[in-house]
């Protein structure tokens, strides 16, 4: 039996994953050293990341009306999703250069996400089923929506402050 599912949830959050850690290096901040992303968490835990740093956390994907009749889509069927990640920007206090390093951060996030949509807002889905250390594209794709920036909740810890964006996505999910 062969496995494939070129559209589905691990291989679209595996592109979108890759090209945030590209996007987000590309357009490292000058307040920052190296650009570190902390997928997933617990995953890979917040402990282990030097600060500065990224977080991103999948909050899930709903289904929209299908775009098609029946729910057909090419040779098989389909639904339209709708996905959102949190992109959380994290600073320490005791670096007098916080407050810029978090602007800077989410300044970088905005950028990737306007270059993005210049250019179509479009990722290539890629398929890390068949090989998650090269995976090589298929021809479907992510639509980045936009970036929205939100207040965080409160966070007891006083040496730690963030900035939370959410990043709005869609695509096709063929069965």
């Amino acid at each position: 039996m062969t496995f494939s599912h070129t559209t589905g949830q691990y291989n679209v959050l595996g592109t979108l994953y890759a090209w945030l850690q590209g996007a987000l290096t590309g357009n490292k901040p000058p307040l920052l050293s190296s650009v570190t992303l902390v997928v997933e968490n617990p995953q890979d835990p917040m402990g282990n990341a030097t600060l500065p740093c990224y977080s991103v956390h999948y909050l899930g994907a709903d289904t929209g009306p299908s775009p098609y009749q029946g729910g057909r889509v090419d040779d098989g069927s389909g639904e339209q999703k709708f996905g959102i990640v949190e992109v959380n920007a994290w600073a320490t206090r005791r670096d007098a250069n916080w407050r810029a390093q978090l602007a800077q951060m989410q300044d970088a996030l905005t950028k990737a996400v306007i270059s993005l949509r210049s250019t179509g807002s479009a990722l290539i889905i890629k398929d890390f089923y068949t090989n998650a250390a090269a995976p090589s594209n298929v021809s479907y794709r992510i639509v980045i929506d936009r970036v929205e920036a939100r207040t965080p909740p409160y966070d007891p810890n006083p040496d730690i402050e963030r900035r939370r964006m959410l990043l709005y996505f869609s695509w096709i999910e063929r069965a």
